[in-house]
């Protein structure tokens, strides 16, 4: 069988070929050069008035993106703990918190920041414990119901919170949230078993997972995005609202926080490993997450083009919940919040179905 494939190897070379398919090699991987210069120098910064601060436990803040609407309301907002809110609000004309505000919404979201001394030690069960049920204690001391919303990883934590605190919930939002890990075709539940079996002595070491690690493992999901996404911002005009976007978007996913041990723990060997999640096995503070039971108002959002969150991984939480409407615009994970279709595809449509209940 080699000296087959050697002879067809010889069989099929032909130096014209060779020379053209490295000639593409050097082009493409020039114009990914290009473009990593490009980003690194485009003078585009966020520049967002920051939100006022109404609560703070630890690290962890409470922000306020409409302070003077007392009546209005209430939007809960809880995002991933591995990115900051900012891409929620990235820049002061294209902002999803100041779209809910605008839109007459009180929008509150949570910062949780990188964990300090108070959260060095926490799990997902502490975060929703000792974080997000204070947080929504607080935020309904004036007003009895509020609408929850939580994006991607804040998804899975808001629907915990949404099991725990039903009571105080006028609806349930879940954007780009994963549920049955196991559905997706690039996630191997024991690879991410044996992954988290190897990093258990950085893990004990560090007391965290760093954001190397975790921007590493997102690769993984799409080894091939990082070079096809520079390669377009080359070609853009850099002074397009396009470009501007890029940058400000680069600049949040490279500025990310690392997550704390115990958490890690959990992510990688209790959802991605044996997907309690879709087992309906997740537990928190001993209470079963079963989306079965949540029968507030529910809008699921699920990017048709997402590569994180592929949509037949979270399509089987939409089925769950018992009055979910579901919406798939077919944008990614990042373009449902932060391309210029996100206002007229996603974010419109959801401030229309929030102010129906």
């Amino acid at each position: 069988m080699p000296e087959r494939l050697s002879l067809l190897r010889a069989k099929n070379t032909s130096p014209g070929l060779d020379q053209a398919i490295t000639s593409a090699a050097i082009a493409q991987a020039r114009q990914f050069i290009a473009g990593i210069r490009a980003y690194q120098t485009h003078p585009a910064r966020r520049e967002v008035p920051p939100a006022k601060i109404i609560w703070q436990a630890g690290t962890t803040e409470l922000r306020d993106y409409n302070p003077e609407a007392k009546g209005a309301p209430v939007v809960l907002v809880v995002p991933s703990l591995i990115n900051r809110f900012d891409i929620l609000d990235l820049d002061q004309d294209f902002s999803l918190l100041r779209a809910l505000a605008a839109h007459g919404f009180r929008p509150l979201v949570v910062d949780w920041n990188v964990p300090g001394e108070d959260e060095k030690d926490f799990s997902l069960s502490d975060y929703i414990l000792k974080r997000l049920v204070p947080i929504i204690d607080y935020a309904t001391s004036e007003t009895q119901q509020l609408h929850l919303l939580g994006y991607c990883m804040g998804g899975l934590l808001s629907l915990a919170l949404a099991t725990l605190r039903r009571e105080q919930l006028k609806t349930l939002t879940l954007m780009a949230t994963p549920w049955d890990f196991h559905r997706a075709e690039n996630v191997d539940g024991a690879a991410f078993v044996n992954l988290s079996e190897q990093l258990e002595p950085y893990l004990q070491e560090l007391g965290h997972l760093p954001l190397d690690v975790i921007q590493s493992m997102f690769a993984w999901f799409q080894p091939m995005q990082a070079m096809k996404k520079f390669q377009h911002f080359a070609a853009l005009d850099p002074d397009s609202l396009e470009a501007r976007q890029f940058v400000l978007c680069e600049d949040w996913l490279n500025e990310g926080v690392p997550l704390t041990a115990n958490a890690a723990r959990a992510c990688l060997r209790d959802w991605y490993g044996e997907n309690q999640t879709g087992k309906i096995r997740w537990r928190i503070a001993g209470q079963l997450i079963d989306p079965r039971a949540i029968n507030i108002p529910a809008y699921v959002i699920i990017p048709g083009k997402d590569r994180i969150v592929p949509p037949e991984q979270a399509r089987p939480l939409a089925r769950l919940l018992r009055h979910a409407v579901l919406h798939e615009p077919m944008l990614g994970h990042i373009g449902m919040i932060a391309s210029r279709h996100a206002p007229h595809q996603v974010w419109q449509p959801l401030m229309t179905w929030m102010k129906g209940h």
